[in-house]
């Protein structure tokens, strides 16, 4: 005969057994209790306590805390509010700590090298994510999304964004998924160019001759043809690369050996010295914010820049060039162009204490319907579908260009010393700029630099 029984939240208790389940642990007080109220009773009384006990919050997860360490700026303040969301939703508490740029490199790597456990997810720039990975930093995503009944991430994401984040690079196991699609983009003043009878720039040849001519023909008007940064480190090393690839230079050749002094690299580096005739004075020493400023004050015409600036272009509280900056790919010379890639990856650190929880955020941050309000908070996404939505491509008409520049973009060097390397290059690519050093001298100098730091990782 089947016995029948309670479903009391996860407890199944046969009738027939409850005595004898229950029985043997009635000590002391309790005994006295049976005797005074009688048996059934007492058995329907301890019935009602277990079902109490079992029954108490049997659906609600302990409550869950993650802490995040984020890039400050636009970036982190859309992960901000995502976790404020995600919060009402869930009621997982996520506190996310923004840093500085120049800070949150630093301040992961030495949280992780103690192995504190800070932070439960952190936010990575692309080309620091070798430096993590390979130092087996990083928990890797595969067995976390096959427990969501995923075997990888699906494939509306960029190509080129999720190859990012594999190590090794665009073959190796997943351990970030992107959540920002930055890639840079070319700026121009398109009511300059048609006044002037100037088509886009398809080549850097075409980028000096429209530099020459308008600085030249609105010379009245103090404007410049071009502007650049070139500040010592990622900032000259950031408007470099492109001009570098496009002339055929190469970081390393096939084994390793740093190679930024051949006669491409000489080459792309005496052309941006020739760009800048037509800079303003000082750009050795710009950042992206004096490039975009002269953009903004309608004082240059053409420049290099990241996405997070096109909204600021039509802003009537910021803007002199309302409707007049149009964006495009990157030039090419000897090679097409390609932009260099800047992705900002989120990676759920080996030392966090709730891994699924923070599996669980990342992949509900990256879903389209997540990234689309980050998207329309001003961070260019990593989905192919949002830079198609029409939403978005209204609010941004850059988008189409953006996809066209992230799907042919192209990674910094993958090395686990690329922030070393990176800095020193910029010391020189910057001292060539400044007039310093000749730009054979900056590029001989600094290929010997790099070569001293590739030799002390190995």
């Amino acid at each position: 005969m089947r016995l029948k029984t309670f479903p009391i939240a996860r407890c199944r208790l046969p009738i027939a057994n409850f005595t004898a389940v229950i029985v043997p642990v009635l000590k002391g007080p309790l005994t006295v209790l049976k005797s005074a109220i009688g048996s059934w009773q007492f058995a329907f009384l301890l019935l009602l306590l277990v079902i109490t006990s079992c029954n108490k919050n049997p659906q609600q997860p302990s409550r869950k805390e993650l802490t995040v360490a984020a890039i400050s700026g636009v970036e982190g303040e859309a992960l901000k509010q995502a976790a404020v969301d995600y919060e009402a939703q869930t009621g997982v508490h996520i506190t996310v700590t923004e840093f500085p740029y120049a800070n949150l490199f630093e301040k992961e790597l030495i949280d992780l090298n103690a192995q504190t456990g800070a932070y439960d997810l952190i936010m990575l720039d692309d080309p620091w994510f070798p430096t993590f990975a390979t130092k087996q930093f990083l928990t890797e995503l595969t067995p976390l999304l096959q427990k969501r009944g995923q075997n990888g991430p699906d494939s509306d994401f960029v190509d080129t964004s999720i190859a990012l984040c594999r190590h090794p690079y665009q073959t190796g196991s997943l351990y970030a998924l992107p959540y920002v699609g930055n890639s840079q983009l070319f700026f121009y003043r398109k009511d300059l160019f048609e006044k002037y009878s100037l088509k886009p720039p398809a080549t850097w040849e075409d980028v000096l001759t429209a530099a020459k001519t308008i600085q030249e023909k609105e010379s009245a008007a103090r404007m410049y043809g071009y502007v650049m940064r070139a500040a010592q480190g990622n900032a000259a090393v950031a408007d470099f690369m492109p001009i570098f690839w496009a002339f055929g230079g190469e970081m390393f050749d096939l084994s390793g050996k740093p190679t930024v002094n051949s006669p491409e690299g000489i080459a792309a580096l005496e052309f941006m010295v020739q760009m800048g005739k037509y800079s303003p004075p000082g750009y050795a020493s710009f950042n992206a914010d004096e490039v975009g400023a002269h953009l903004l004050q309608g004082t240059a015409a053409m420049s290099i820049n990241w996405p997070a600036w096109i909204g600021k272009f039509d802003d009537p509280t910021k803007s002199k060039v309302i409707g007049k900056i149009e964006f495009t790919t990157l030039p090419g010379a000897r090679k097409p162009g390609q932009a260099e890639i800047g992705n900002w990856l989120i990676a759920i650190p080996r030392t966090s204490r709730n891994a699924e929880a923070a599996m669980d955020f990342l992949v509900w941050a990256t879903t389209a319907e997540q990234m689309k309000r980050s998207a329309l908070r001003g961070n260019p996404p990593t989905r192919k579908s949002l830079f198609r939505d029409a939403e978005l491509v209204k609010k941004f008409p850059a988008y189409p260009a953006q996809m066209r520049s992230l799907e042919t973009s192209r990674p910094r060097p993958r090395t686990p010393q690329w922030n070393e390397i990176e800095n020193a290059f910029g010391i020189f690519l910057s001292k060539a700029n400044s007039g310093a050093l000749s730009p054979a001298e900056a590029m001989n100098q600094a290929n010997a630099e790099i070569e001293k730091i590739v030799q002390r990782g190995q």
